[in-house]
């Protein structure tokens, strides 16, 4: 029976020259693997680069909807403290950076970009590339011996990467541009 895309042997000679047996490849589960994604490529290729667009798609987002979200936050009116020599106007201002969170005493920023992790994260990550970069180094070769911990730590790092519960080495918020 002639699968389809290939042609019609009927010389044996030809067969055992060309080093092309076709029953000893269908018997085994790599034989069988390989003629499968031989004759589907196309398709695995485009759902790849349908999944990476969706990715990028959702890091811009997030990473458009994180700036915006910061500038969006409605300031709270002043009211003067007591014992103010201002009127309450130092007291105030802090409140609303701290509420804003453009600027947190106990938070440093990074040196490393947000986008730049998610997206190592996403094409890089089951080889621990976004801890590499992130500087784990520890968990980042362990995470290369074991291919993103079998798939579940590889979901897990994209995950809190972007919702920013994973800070980089030091404990510092990633910074977008």
């Amino acid at each position: 029976m002639a699968h389809y895309g290939t042609t019609q042997r009927t010389d044996d000679e030809s067969r055992g020259l060309l080093n092309n047996n076709d029953d000893q490849v269908q018997v085994t589960l790599v034989g069988r693997t390989f003629r499968h994604v031989h004759h589907h490529r196309k398709r695995y290729f485009a759902l790849w680069l349908f999944a990476a667009v969706v990715a990028i798609s959702a890091v811009v987002g997030l990473h458009y909807y994180h700036l915006h979200d910061k500038d969006t936050t409605p300031t709270p009116t002043p009211t003067p403290g007591p014992g103010t020599p201002d009127g309450g106007e130092a007291g105030f201002m802090s409140e609303v950076l701290l509420k804003t969170g453009a600027h947190h005493p106990d938070v440093c920023q990074s040196d490393r970009s947000y986008p730049i992790a998610i997206l190592l994260s996403i094409f890089f990550g089951y080889v621990g590339v976004d801890r590499f970069y992130l500087g784990y180094v520890i968990s980042a070769l362990l995470k290369l011996a074991t291919a993103g911990g079998f798939g579940i730590w590889y979901i897990v790092d994209i995950l809190l990467i972007i919702l920013g519960r994973l800070p980089d080495h030091n404990g510092c918020s990633l910074v977008a541009p």
